[in-house]
């Protein structure tokens, strides 16, 4: 009997190391009175796992959208982000949260009429995302993200303006997670 007891509370391993790679969908708010548009990218991470609750991640992400509201503006958002992350590891399923800070490079190009050279920009500026998520494991080498969802905030000069704005922006992510050695 009590076997059977310590073996139900038997947890996973917790991963030395977690690589992710996640589709991306960011919903842009710039802030000013441009309309809002969306973003489809990806993302790759890797999460260092100092114990069972607490890691360090590093996240790099890639976003674009070529027509923004039926204008032919090019435009690609790279995200460099660091950080905190505090899971919660049941068996199967692992709960998070995390902070993360670092930057944004938003590239975009303008043509306003066929033929005519396009205006081109591009930017760096601050970044950070607060979120949180799940991974549910298929094993314990992998998992797969159904949500990560995120409050994604840039602070972008506008690459044609020069003007600093802050944009409020959403992310969703979803993916796979592959893990690497055992505490």
């Amino acid at each position: 009997m009590s076997g059977v007891v310590a073996n139900a509370q038997e947890k996973a391993p917790t991963p030395q190391v977690e690589v992710g790679f996640n589709y991306g969908f960011t919903r842009v708010n710039l802030g000013n009175t441009a309309p809002a548009f969306t973003q489809n990218g990806g993302s790759g991470y890797v999460e260092y796992n100092i114990n069972k609750v607490v890691g360090l991640v590093a996240d790099l992400g890639a976003y674009h959208n070529g027509d923004i509201n039926s204008f032919q503006i090019d435009n690609t958002t790279f995200t460099y982000l660091f950080g905190p992350r505090f899971n919660w590891r049941m068996s199967k399923v692992t709960l998070y949260t995390q902070t993360l800070v670092g930057g944004a490079r938003t590239s975009a190009s303008y043509t306003p009429t066929s033929g005519t050279t396009p205006v081109t920009g591009h930017q760096n500026g601050f970044a950070t995302a607060l979120g949180g998520g799940m991974d549910i494991a298929l094993s314990h080498l992998i998992s797969v993200k159904p949500i990560q969802l995120e409050y994604l905030m840039t602070q972008d000069p506008n690459p044609f303006t020069q003007v600093n704005h802050i944009q409020n922006d959403l992310r969703y992510s979803a993916g796979i997670v592959l893990k690497f050695g055992a505490k």
